[in-house]
Parts: structure tokens; sequence; C-alpha cells
């Protein structure tokens, strides 16, 4: 009796464990399948994205130049061991130039593409692209230049009045300095993308942006006024630091007061300016004399 009853157990046990095996065994095809799924879908994401960086890459003019300049270099390749047998192959050589001149054209409109400039047109109440040879440039006289240094601002923001200048610029909470350039400016707004348009980087970054990719960091301010002395607009803007370019700041620290610029050497300086359907778009400052 007792064997009939150790047998049973017995029976019953292995019953379990191969139940117990059988699960163990399902769960893990489960598992590799789910894994498989999982690998087929990053790969099709990566060639998803692949697909649209190369897709990208091709449209870049500098691009299209290398494929179009590659391409005539194979046409005139052609042409030069096809013109060893000009008697057997007049058509054939007629069609590679027509090819290459084709080519041609293509690689001088992608040229002229990468050269285009936006515009105001006031005909067409809208932004339009157009090539530097649609610009009519003109002489409009010259200023001279005892500091080394030019200016571009407003005339009228370093003749302010004390009580406008408390009217318009109230005291700012943040101060920030550029890495680079070690310049300073004020702003109340992390949020605000102007100071970066203002300082010549990429328009959509926001001041907390440009923290987080170390194009600026932040610094101790008291709130005092003038902000920054060294780029006041009705400051003498004296500073020890030599900076090539300067963004200069109202009383308060915020930008947009105007940029200096020292452009090497004192001299007479002549100015251009640029003319699209007779309406100003560039103003360009020629080499001094």
């Amino acid at each position: 009796m007792y064997e009939i009853i150790a047998a049973a157990t017995n029976l019953t046990a292995l019953a379990v464990i191969a139940f117990i095996y059988a699960a163990y065994i399902k769960n893990l095809r489960s598992v590799n399948q789910l894994k498989d799924s999982q690998l087929k879908v990053a790969e099709q994401n990566l060639k998803l994205w692949k697909d649209k960086a190369l897709e990208l890459e091709r449209r870049a003019p500098e691009f299209i130049e290398k494929q179009l300049s590659e391409r005539i270099k194979i046409r005139e390749e052609e042409l030069s061991r096809l013109a060893k047998d000009s008697e057997f192959h007049v058509e054939q050589i007629e069609l590679k130039n027509r090819e290459i001149r084709s080519l041609r054209d293509s690689i001088e409109k992608a040229t002229e593409y990468r050269k285009s400039i936006t515009v105001w047109d006031s005909e067409e109440k809208d932004f339009v692209e157009v090539s530097d040879s649609n610009l009519e440039q003109r002489y409009i006289g010259s200023v001279c230049v005892d500091t080394a240094s030019l200016m571009i601002c407003d005339p009228w923001y370093p003749k302010m009045s004390s009580e406008r200048e408390a009217e318009e610029f109230q005291s700012q909470t943040h101060m920030y300095q550029v890495i680079n350039s070690g310049e300073l400016f004020c702003t109340d707004d992390e949020g605000d993308s102007f100071s970066s348009e203002l300082l010549g980087f990429e328009e959509e970054l926001t001041v907390k942006d440009m923290v987080g990719s170390g194009l600026i960091k932040k610094i101790e301010y008291n709130g005092n006024m003038p902000a920054i002395n060294s780029s006041y607009i009705g400051g003498d803007m004296s500073d020890p630091e030599y900076k090539k370019i300067r963004h200069l700041s109202f009383i308060n620290g915020r930008l947009g007061a105007g940029i200096s610029i020292s452009i090497g050497a004192d001299g007479v300086y002549p100015v251009y300016i640029e003319y699209y359907k007779d309406e100003m778009q560039r103003i360009i400052i020629g080499a001094g004399n």
C-alpha cells in the first residue's frame, strides 16, 4: 500500500513539474517573439530615419552641385572616348553634348539658388528669393573713421533723456554672459527668443535653450542701472577687452540698441546700398582708403 501511495505522489510531482516546464518554455517563446517584433520595428524606424536624412542631404544645393559636377565629368570622359571614333558616333557625340549643356544649365541654376537672397517685393506684397544679379548697387557716399570702429544704431538712442529711459526701460531680473565673446545682456523672460536673434544665433533659441546648449551662462545681477557700462548706448562704452563685434544695450541691459564693429584701421570707408525694384535691401560698407 505504501508503494502505491509513493508512486502516486511521484507521478503527481512529475506532472506538476512538466506543467511548470511547459509554461516556462511557452513564456520564453512569447518573450522571444516580442523581442523579435520590437527588433523589426526598431530596424524599420532606423531605415525610415536614414532615408529621411538621405533625402534632406540630397536636397542641399551643395549636394546637387556635387552630383551634377560628377555627372558632367563622366559625360566629358565618354565624349573624349567617342571623339576618337567620331565618324561612327556623330549622333552619340551630339547627344552627349546636349546632356552636358543641360547639366551645365542645371548646375548654374543650383549655384544661382545658393547665391540668392530673400527680399521684400512691394508688388507681390511678400518676401521672394532673388539672385544677387537682380540687385542694383549704388554708391551713396563715405564715412570717416578715427577710432577703427563703426557704430550702427538709431541716432535717437544715444540722446535719450534719463527721464525717458526710466519710463521706457524697466530694470530686468536676469543677467547672462555669452561664453565665446564675454558679452553681457539682461532679460526678464527666460523663454524669450529675441535675444538669440539679436546676438546672431539661431532665431528660435530661447534664453533657456542657449543656457542648455552652453552658448551663455547666468551670472549674478543686483538690478543696478546702467546694467552694463561697457555696452550701454548712452555711456562711454569703454571696454578693456577687445571685441570685434559688440552688441550694444539699453540702460536696463536689454539688447537691440545698436552694434559696434571694429574694422581694424582708421580711414575713409565707402558705403553702398543694394536696391531691388528701386527699394533698399542691403547696406554694404567697403574697404577703407
